[in-house]
């Protein structure tokens, strides 16, 4: 599997990918609005843990914490994805991994912590544009939340994680998809030619 991986990451650095905004935004979107209370609860909770933190440790300790719980925001969104069961204990699943700097290409692709980050700039430079364009927009979007009383924030952050994470799924997921399609036509086609 780990092979696999590596090989769709290959494929995508050296032949490039599309990248489409609005299908990210979309996707996003529809993995939010499946399970929006447990997001919603989430990011209350993820508000207050980071506040306090970084009331007694004058900010230090909430930087410390702010990459495992993102992590929660994306672990739960690919469970939504897998038709998997969602537990509100997933959330905080990232403190398992702890402090991953580009958190989605080290969850899910089980990559050392160096050739993750490699890999993704080397991935988002292919369409640095593109992705510069849905970061301001995701942007815009949180603006829109906190200009709406500030309690906005609380659809705006979990929905534009899960569109961060409908990005990632679309990009490397479909080439992850690909490369077993391929790997399973060539067994197929050996398997054939053996018999």
């Amino acid at each position: 599997m780990q092979q696999i991986h590596e090989k769709a990451i290959e494929n995508l650095i050296r032949d490039g990918y599309d990248f489409d905004i609005s299908d990210s935004i979309d996707r996003g979107s529809k993995i939010f609005t499946s399970n929006m209370g447990p997001f919603i609860g989430f990011t209350v909770l993820y508000m207050l843990i980071s506040g306090s933190v970084s009331i007694f440790t004058s900010g230090l300790g909430s930087m410390l914490i702010s990459g495992p719980l993102t992590a929660g925001y994306f672990i739960v969104a690919n469970a939504i994805v897998r038709n998997e069961e969602i537990k509100f204990e997933m959330f905080f699943d990232g403190f398992k991994l702890f402090l991953p700097l580009f958190l989605l290409f080290v969850i899910f692709l089980k990559m050392d912590f160096w050739p993750a980050m490699e890999a993704s700039r080397k991935i988002i430079s292919k369409k640095f544009w593109s992705f510069f364009g849905f970061f301001i927009l995701l942007g815009l979007i949180n603006l829109l939340g906190i200009i709406a009383l500030g309690v906005g924030v609380l659809f705006t952050i979990p929905a534009t994680y899960c569109m961060m994470y409908a990005a990632f799924e679309s990009v490397v997921g479909g080439a992850i998809r690909e490369e077993q399609a391929k790997e399973q036509e060539q067994h197929s086609a050996e398997y054939t030619y053996t018999y």
